[in-house]
Order: C-alpha cells, then sequence, then structure tokens
C-alpha cells in the first residue's frame, strides 16, 4: 500500500501531537515501572474525602488537623451476616460502617467507630499508588467526660481505607487505659466478618504518661480495607442475629422487659422447657454487657443460649430445663454499645454497674432516679419474685483488662471468717468457692478463681451494685455474682484469647450451672460426684488477685 506524502505528513502530525500529550502528563515508577498517576476523587458511597496534588498549602494544614467524629442520632447501618461458622482463630463478627472520615492530600483512609475517638493521617508518601502508611487515634473520654477515670478509655474500633498492600502500615494508639503489647492485642479483618489477632511483634510500645499508653500497631496488611479493633467487636447487630435465630424456638421467650435512655428496647430471652409445668422449676438470672467495650461477656452469653437451645442439650440435659428457667439480658447499655462508648452511658455518664440505688425506707425497691436500663431488669427480678418463682442463682457478666495469665474470677465481697455477715456471709463465701471450683471442671480445670471485689472494705449493704441489692435481700439464698472473663494471655490456656474461647466458657457456665443445682438444691449426685465440703480445701480458688 503506498501513501502520499501529504497522507504521510498528517499521520506525522498525529503522532506528534500523540506523543506530545503522553509526555506532558505527569508520570510515578512503582516497581520499576512507569504508570499513569491516578488523582483520587471523592468517593460519596463510602462519604470519604480525597484530595488531589494542587491543594493549596492552607488546605494541608487544615487537613492534618485532628476531628472528632460527631456521632449520628441513628444507629450505624449494619450489614448481612454470615452464618457459617468461623474457625477458633477467624471470629466471626457483624459488620458496623461508620460515617466519618478524614480528610487528608492523598487519601482519607481512617474512619472511627466510636464518637471518643479523634483521628488524623500522617502520610507523606509522594507515591499515590502505594497507599496510606500511617495514621493516629486518640482516644477521649466517653461522651467527653472529664471527670471519668482514665483508665476507662478502654475501646477503639475503626477502618482504614487506601491502605498499602506492598509495606508497612503503622497505627499509633494514644491515650488508651492499659499498655499495648502487654495487656492490649488489636484484632483486625478483611471483612469485618472474621477477625484475627496481630502477633505480638506487631506492636511497637510506646511511653506512658500518667497511667495513659502509647503504642503503634506495625503490619503489612494483604488488602486496601482493613478493619481494626481494641479486641473482638460484638455489636448490637449481632445480637439481633442471634435473637431472630432463636425467635421461633419452642423453648425460647424473648419478650423486651423496658427501654434503654434513648428509647431502644431491652430483650431478655427466657430459657426452658415449655412442656414442664413452671411452678417448680428454679430460676437463674443472668445479665450482660453492662459496660460496652466488655465485648468478651457478649460473648460468654452467647455460648450459654447457644447451648441450652441446642439438640444436644435437648435431648441430654446438660442443663436439665425441664427443673431450670433462665432469664437471660443479653445486653443491658444498648445505648453505649451503639455509641461507642468504653464504660458509661451516651451524654448522662452512667456507669450502670453502681446504680442500684436503694430506697432508704424499703431496700428491696430502688429509688426512682435511677435509669431506665436499671428499672428494667429489677422490674423483671421483682416481678418473677412476686410470682414466687425460686431464683437461686444470680450471673452479672463483665469482661476484664488483665495483665499475662490472669484467669477468669468470681469477685467476691466475703472472706473466711469474716465475723461481719454471719453464717449467711460464711455460707454464701463457701457457695462461691464452690462454683468456682465446678466451673473449672468444665472450662478448663482449677483456674477459675474467687477474688476480693472492689471498695472491699465498704459494707455489702452500702454498695450500689446488683450483687449488693441481692445480698441485702436474699442473703445466702441467691449465689449472686460477677463474673470476669479476661482477654488477654489466659493462665488457662496460656495463649492470648480469642472470642471463641468465651463462647466456650459460655457452654461451661451451662453445665456448671446444672451441677450447681444439682449440690445445693436437689442435693443428689453421684458417689464419684461428690462435692467438696471441706473450705480449707475451697481455698485454694481464693486469691489477692487475678493471677
Amino acid at each position: 500500500m503506498k501513501i502520499s506524502s501529504s497522507t504521510a505528513i498528517k499521520y506525522n502530525a498525529i503522532l506528534l501531537s500523540v506523543l506530545f500529550f503522553l509526555l506532558s502528563m505527569p508520570v510515578t515508577r512503582l516497581n520499576g515501572q512507569c504508570v499513569k498517576e491516578i488523582y483520587p476523587a471523592i468517593n460519596h458511597s463510602n462519604d470519604v474525602v480525597q484530595s488531589d496534588k494542587k491543594e493549596t498549602k492552607k488546605k494541608k494544614e487544615k487537613s492534618k488537623k485532628k476531628v472528632k467524629k460527631e456521632e449520628p442520632e441513628q444507629e450505624l447501618i449494619e450489614e448481612p451476616v454470615k452464618s457459617e461458622e468461623p474457625a477458633k482463630s477467624e471470629e466471626q463478627e457483624k459488620p458496623v460502617r461508620g460515617t466519618e472520615k478524614r480528610k487528608k492530600s492523598k487519601s482519607t483512609g481512617l474512619s472511627p467507630k466510636v464518637p471518643n475517638t479523634i483521628v488524623d493521617t500522617e502520610n507523606e508518601e509522594e507515591d499515590s499508588m502505594s497507599g496510606i502508611l500511617e495514621w493516629k487515634v486518640t482516644l477521649t473520654d466517653d461522651n467527653g467526660n472529664i471527670k471519668l477515670p482514665e483508665r476507662y478509655r478502654t475501646w477503639w474500633y475503626i477502618r482504614l481505607d487506601g491502605v498499602s498492600i506492598s509495606r508497612i502500615s503503622t497505627l499509633y494508639i494514644e491515650g488508651d487505659g492499659f499498655q499495648g503489647g502487654t495487656v492490649v492485642l488489636p484484632v483486625y479483618s478483611y471483612n469485618n466478618k472474621y477477625w484475627h489477632r496481630l502477633r505480638p511483634e506487631d506492636i511497637e510500645r510506646g511511653e506512658e504518661k500518667g497511667g495513659l499508653y502509647n503504642y503503634a500497631v506495625k503490619k503489612k496488611f494483604d488488602s486496601s480495607t482493613v478493619w481494626i479493633a481494641r479486641y473482638y467487636p460484638y455489636p448490637f447487630a449481632r445480637l439481633k442475629h442471634l435473637i431472630k435465630k432463636y425467635e421461633k424456638n419452642q423453648y425460647a421467650k424473648i419478650e423486651n422487659i423496658g427501654t434503654t435512655s434513648f428509647g431502644r428496647s431491652i430483650p431478655m430471652i427466657t430459657v426452658t422447657d415449655p412442656a414442664t409445668d413452671n411452678k417448680n422449676k428454679w430460676h437463674v438470672w443472668i445479665h450482660a454487657r453492662t459496660h460496652p467495650s466488655e465485648t468478651s461477656s457478649s460473648f460468654v452469653v452467647e455460648g450459654i443460649i447457644e447451648t441450652l437451645l441446642s439438640d444436644c442439650n435437648i435431648h441430654c440435659r446438660k442443663a436439665d430445663l425441664t427443673k431450670l428457667i433462665f432469664h437471660i439480658v443479653p445486653m443491658l447499655n444498648i445505648d453505649g454499645v451503639i455509641g461507642g462508648n468504653a464504660r458509661v452511658t451516651p451524654e448522662t455518664s452512667y456507669d450502670l454497674e453502681r446504680m442500684w440505688v436503694r430506697r432508704p425506707d424499703n431496700h428491696y425497691l430502688l429509688a426512682d432516679t435511677i435509669p431506665n436500663e436499671i428499672k428494667a431488669i429489677h422490674s423483671a427480678i421483682t416481678r418473677f419474685d412476686s410470682e414466687n418463682h425460686k431464683f437461686f442463682l444470680a450471673l452479672n457478666l463483665h469482661g476484664k483488662n488483665a495483665y499475662p495469665n490472669s484467669r477468669p474470677f468470681i469477685y467476691t465481697n466475703f472472706k473466711k471468717e469474716n465475723r461481719e455477715y454471719g453464717t449467711s456471709g460464711d455460707s454464701l463465701f463457701f457457695k462461691q468457692l464452690s462454683f468456682a471450683k465446678i466451673l473449672s471442671k468444665y472450662y478448663c480445670g482449677d483456674t477459675v478463681y474467687v477474688i476480693p471485689g472492689f471498695e472491699i472494705a465498704q459494707p455489702m449493704d452500702e454498695k450500689r451494685f446488683p450483687e449488693s441489692w441481692w445480698w441485702v435481700n436474699f442473703k445466702d439464698s441467691v449465689m449472686a455474682a460477677t463474673l470476669e472473663t479476661t482477654t488477654g494471655i489466659n493462665g488457662c490456656f496460656e495463649e492470648w484469647v480469642t472470642s471463641r474461647d468465651q463462647i466456650k466458657l459460655g457452654e461451661a457456665l451451662a453445665e456448671a450451672i446444672q451441677k450447681y443445682y444439682d449440690y445445693f438444691i436437689e442435693k443428689k449426685w453421684f458417689r464419684y460426684e461428690t462435692p467438696e465440703t471441706d473450705l480449707d480445701k475451697l481455698m485454694k480458688f481464693y486469691k489477692l488477685n487475678g493471677n
């Protein structure tokens, strides 16, 4: 084919124009190759603000300032949950999507899930293809209430976008109530459903100031989007999924016993065999998640519920539902959980654990000024009691930031030969030690302890804990206690605890409650299962601390 000189001149002009255009474009070298520079745009779907390289100096300086998240009035958006059972190292979780991202000259990348978290990016990397390399999270007090103890700063849960998958990323944590790497080993997820523990070598310890700790997470991630949390999250969405799973189960009755301060319903699950008469059954009370950051208590409750309603239990009666009725409030401080608080309720900053304020003229009743959440569970308990239902055990489930090799433990306000509380106090102390021994048998052997509670010198009838209300009104007839599960290196497993371990603790609790009933209510047991009656031998389960 022949091309005329005029045509050739036209083609050459076009080629020169294309070459000039290509040469005029900015290029970045990535892994030894020249690639087109991609300028980030605004991603409206995720509300992530991203800016290009032409951002003015004034905007850059503004983008580096710390910005505190404003909490939306409505609940966070919740995505569907997969029903598959994850492996031990990949814990199932319900995703909760945040609403705010930080502005940065290259990419935002960080979404806080808690309103008491200030976030910032420190990425100075010029290569926009390599992703963000550094973030900073600064913890503040719940509700901005500076009157709260700084040790309450124990929760953060964030999503990182634009993460580099080729280089190590660094997430700086500032102002945590406990030391990272020793007490705190965060978890991460690539889909906000299945979670993995970081390794101790991924944590770089920083300085301590006034009881607050700084540390850094340093890791090369395999995805450009990463969720990271201080511990395995258990949002309200997961509880709703659990309730929906059993709402038509014939052994479960689900009811709302009241509303939170923000008007949300407080669910209670009652589990028993409907085919047998309730008149002669004994009742168990369990409530959890008084403190929002203590997600481990929710995993324990889930383990209890799953065990009680399993086909195995219905047929094998590890917990005999023909004799027992379980009343379970899985999540008390729902507003605090949804609001992302660590310890207290939103706005009012109530620590619900210390709000069981009794009326001076009638200690069975509570003051009119107590929060809605306490009114709800107190009303439910007294309703059952007025119907002549017989309680014999009441558990208040919590989670604990504990130092390495700490075991799950029960708080007690009693001790050996404590004359202050008479024979009833001695009896309750004996029952608490016995329950620790029984639970140890089903969990991992001799590793559940009983330790002195807070303000041990203060008389029980002056305290405002739920166990104080039970003691004042029922003495030793109800074994009421706070059970704390730890989130660090557990003395039983000698490894970092996972949420699966805490679900297993819930399974063990269901069996232990049945055995406690056999010993102390029916007083029946097999000869080789004779309960321990020697207090001195039971004292090996009593420790001055959880280690």
